[in-house]
């Protein structure tokens, strides 16, 4: 019985360090957002910190991404310019950020 409560907590063990490894580590200070080529406006500064306290998980911004997944820039799939069905940059972060900045 002591050897199968001895396994169960080494399983339990690594089962929890595989996903705190595995998992992307998020950003822990400010990120500047850079303006869009083209843009008119300077950068931003954007607190990760704050706003993955504000969200349920990572997917609600890095929409394309999945949880414990590799996360990319918005840039990397919005350009400055709008490009078939995908919007642009700065329409991206209009659509997906407003909506939470009104209620916050």
């Amino acid at each position: 019985m002591k050897r199968l409560v001895a396994l169960m907590a080494v399983v339990a063990f690594l089962a929890v360090a595989m996903v705190a490894f595995g998992m992307p580590a998020a950003p822990t200070g400010d990120i500047e957002i850079v303006k869009a080529e083209g843009g008119s406006k300077p950068p931003v500064s954007f607190s990760h910190v704050k706003h993955a306290a504000a969200v349920p998980d990572c997917v609600t911004c890095h929409h394309t991404s999945k949880v414990g997944g590799a996360i990319e820039k918005c840039s990397a799939c919005h350009k400055a310019e709008k490009d078939g069905k995908k919007l642009s940059s700065k329409d991206a972060a209009h659509k997906t950020c407003r909506g939470c900045h009104k209620n916050m």
